[in-house]
């Protein structure tokens, strides 16, 4: 990103061409294909060497050629219609084949119409065109001139309108790629409260490797921002310290930090992607899952631009988080948008059979699931697993009467740690009843005493706290 803010002169003269080009039909076609540009350029950092003098947009190209295509069609059709039987080429009869265009046009040359009786004298220069409009506006009388200077009026207004509401369209579509700034577009100025990235980006200078995070409240100091090479050197340094140390609080500030230096130099590339996905994991690792949703949502839009990355892995995590917050709505969304290749990853078939198992009450496949999660799924798991787990107790309360065997629910629902495990959980709920001559045994699990506090505690799970912060 260059120091300051400048861009490249011939990019500001290309945009503004393109722009001044744009009909209604094509004006958002071609707005969205020059961001794409821009932002490519950006991204590879060839803003100053591209050719943007001799750069063309194909949704500007294509609308050009079947214009000219309809207007040589219209050519070619007039052209025939002045050539008459007695001038068929060739001496052919009016009834033979058709002529070619090139001989069509040939014969309309060659024979040119009869000149109209009685020309008018000759006047040479600027004198014919003032004599022509004052013989015109004679013949045609005060009334009439008054409509046409009425109408020369409007279509003057109508112009301006016009350039007016064009330039306004340049502004707004340059301004939307997120480098407005730089092409002098007019746009609403940022609220006060929220920095204006667009105005603040920088170079950064610092040779540091570990900075403390701290919120932005003013524009960026370079000399305290860290360029990228140096960036590559503190990603090393933080992944040591923490295989080394362990210590999250740091690292999390740390990662905080490496995350606003390349936001502020605009620098989105494989290496930002990185970033993001380490700090999601230890995120996940930590149970901080608004850490996580944070690198989540901005790995979302990283992946869209292309960058390479773990898209598998972390679409799987979408799904599981959205399962947590019970955002029906979104996994279907995004279910729908799923591409057939991505479909049929194993993390994603994964998760994608967890929503199938929790839509149908499949809890002995849900706690197989459970174990049985790729990657770091099960850590996002780990969060909404009592709830369902609730679920299927208050199931089989309702469904085996008076009691059920405890080693059943042990096997069912996933208790690793045995009857002990299932006590605890029971025990946390008002629930551990047992019908066994001796208290001690806990063999048999009184389900018809469980069902009311099973009821209550359901209900205190339905309000799902969705930021996990730490």
């Amino acid at each position: 990103m260059p120091a300051g803010g400048e861009w490249p002169p011939a990019l500001r003269d290309f945009a503004s061409r393109v722009f001044a080009s744009c009909t209604d039909a094509n004006r958002q076609a071609a707005s969205d294909e020059l961001k794409g540009l821009i932002f490519k350029a950006f991204r590879e950092g060839t803003l100053y060497t591209t050719d943007w003098a001799n750069m063309k947009l194909t949704s500007l190209e294509r609308p050009r050629k079947r214009a000219a295509e309809s207007y040589a069609a219209a050519a070619g059709y007039k052209a025939a219609r002045v050539v008459s039987p007695m001038h068929t080429p060739l001496g052919a009869s009016a009834s033979g084949p058709a002529p070619t265009a090139r001989a069509r046009a040939s014969a309309a040359t060659a024979v040119p119409p009869p000149p109209p009786p009685g020309p008018p004298p000759k006047i040479s220069g600027g004198s014919a065109k003032k004599a022509g409009m004052a013989a015109a506006a004679a013949r045609l009388g005060p009334g009439e001139n008054l409509r046409r200077a009425a109408r020369a009026e409007r279509f003057e207004r109508e112009q301006a309108a016009y350039e007016r509401e064009q330039a306004q369209a340049m502004d707004s579509a340059i301004a939307s790629t997120s480098l407005g700034g730089r092409f002098g577009a007019a746009g609403p100025p940022p609220e006060p409260s929220i920095l204006d990235w667009d105005a603040d980006t920088v170079v950064g200078t610092s040779t540091k490797l570990e900075k403390p995070y701290l919120r932005l409240t003013s524009a960026p100091d370079p000399k305290s921002v860290r360029p990228l090479a140096t960036l590559r050197k503190t990603l090393e340094l933080l992944k040591n310290k923490w295989r080394a140390e362990g210590n999250y609080a740091y690292i999390c500030d740390q990662f905080k930090s490496m995350r606003q230096d390349l936001t502020v130099q605009r620098i989105a590339n494989d290496f930002t992607v990185r970033v993001y996905e380490i700090h999601a994991r230890i995120a996940l690792e930590k149970g901080d899952l608004g850490e996580y949703n944070q690198c989540q949502s901005q790995l979302r839009i990283l992946y869209g631009y292309g960058l390479p990355g773990a898209v598998a892995e972390f679409t799987a995590y979408h799904i599981l988080y959205l399962l947590h917050t019970r955002n029906w709505r979104e996994v279907s969304a995004v279910m729908a948008d799923l591409a057939s290749d991505m479909r049929a990853e194993p993390a994603v078939v994964h998760a994608l059979d967890v929503r199938a198992c929790m839509s149908g009450g499949n809890y002995h496949r849900f706690f197989k699931l459970y174990r049985e999660a790729p990657n770091m799924g099960a850590y996002i798991m780990d969060h909404f697993v009592e709830r369902e787990r609730v679920q299927a107790l208050l199931a089989v309360a309702r469904s085996f009467r008076p009691s059920c065997p405890v080693r059943f629910i042990v096997h069912e629902l996933g208790f690793d740690g045995g009857a002990d495990e299932a006590h605890r959980l029971l025990e946390s709920l008002g629930a551990a009843v047992y019908v066994d001559a001796q208290p001690h045994e806990r063999t048999q699990w009184d389900t018809r005493a469980s069902v009311e506090p099973l009821t209550r505690a359901a209900d205190r799970f339905r309000r799902v706290d969705i930021k996990g912060q730490l």
